[in-house]
């Protein structure tokens, strides 16, 4: 029984002994396997590192890309800039150039513009200075013509007073005598007119305007028949050209739209020419047309034509007057002697348009 025993606790000694061995076993198995785990968890770690810092170095590389991309497109905007701002400098540049040229041209031409003046003065003067000495000298010559009859006159003023003192029984020398003084007057009158007969004084409200007919510049004949029906007002003016005359009738066109609106016709009328009164108009523009009364007959008939005196020297002409004729050829109202200024103003008073 005791070697069973002791058989027994040896089997038991070596069953606690193969326990441990093999406990001794799974321990070194289990750290074997520990470290494994931890070489395996070290390796994927570093992997991992590797890949982070790959990752970050990738990175880095895309954000400097990214920088110098931006760097450059900053570069080539900036330059792009520097290009457009340098072609804008450049064009204003030659705008300039362009400009300071056509002021120099414009200075040139006026420059030119002004010697020509310059030069047509020189020659108007001239001209003026050679009219001036033919005027002086037919002056001279009628005022010694003018000596010459005076003392004609006187001559035969004396003879016939000689042949009425004689004759002063019979009525014949007497009547002679009066027949020669009635001439010398005539011959001696400084405005003694070859014209048309003058009426006294204007046409007056009321009054019948005459039968007349006078071409105008338009390619017209305007007459007293053809006006019949109409309202018009008919101005009579002394030369195309001259300071009053062309404020008068650049103040009815400025009036135009008025006087249409009153339906009233505006003819203008002178001594002038057609060809006269067609370079008048396209100068200023005129917007009625201009009636060639070259004879000034019509202008007498309207009482428009008279003595006239200036600078001490009477003759015959046209006298500023303006007729505002109703569609029946009867005179509405009557402006004469006309002052230019506010004048035509007064007559689209008149027409019930002021």
């Amino acid at each position: 029984m005791a070697k069973t025993a002791r058989a027994a606790t040896k089997k038991a000694t070596a069953k606690k002994a193969s326990a441990r061995a093999s406990a001794k076993e799974a321990s070194t198995a289990g750290k074997a396997s520990t470290k494994k785990k931890s070489a395996a968890k070290a390796s994927v770690t570093q992997a991992a590192k590797k890949t982070s810092t790959k990752k970050t170095a990738a990175k880095k590389k895309a954000s400097a890309k990214k920088a110098s991309a931006k760097k450059a497109s900053a570069k080539k905007a900036s330059a792009k800039k520097a290009s457009a701002k340098k072609a804008s400098a450049t064009q204003a540049a030659k705008k300039t150039s362009t400009k300071k040229t056509g002021t120099k041209k414009a200075t040139a031409k006026k420059s030119g513009t002004k010697k020509a003046s310059d030069k047509k003065t020189s020659t108007k003067k001239a001209s003026a200075k050679k009219t001036s000495t033919k005027k002086a000298a037919a002056k001279k010559a009628t005022a010694k013509k003018s000596g010459t009859k005076k003392a004609s006159a006187k001559k035969t003023a004396q003879a016939a007073k000689k042949a009425t003192a004689k004759k002063s029984g019979t009525k014949k020398a007497a009547k002679d005598s009066g027949e020669q003084l009635s001439l010398v007057m005539e011959v001696t009158s400084p405005a003694a007119n070859d014209g048309p007969a003058l009426r006294d004084g204007p046409l007056q409200p009321g009054d019948s305007i005459p039968d007349f007919s006078l071409p105008a510049d338009d390619g017209t004949t305007y007459s007293r028949q053809s006006l019949a029906g109409q309202r018009f007002v008919i101005y009579f003016y002394p030369r195309d050209n001259t300071p009053g005359c062309t404020q008068e009738a650049c103040d009815f066109r400025d009036r135009q739209p008025q006087l249409d609106a009153a339906g009233t016709l505006v003819l203008g009328v002178s001594g002038d020419s057609i060809k006269s009164h067609a370079g008048f108009r396209a100068k200023h523009g005129l917007g009625f047309p201009l009636l060639a009364d070259t004879d000034r007959s019509v202008a007498a008939a309207f009482g428009a034509l008279g003595e006239k005196s200036m600078y001490g020297r009477k003759s015959i002409g046209i006298i500023r007057s303006t007729f505002v004729v109703g569609p029946d050829g009867v005179v509405l109202h009557t402006f004469a002697p006309v002052r230019v200024k506010g004048h035509a103003d007064a007559v689209l008073q008149a027409l019930g348009e002021g």
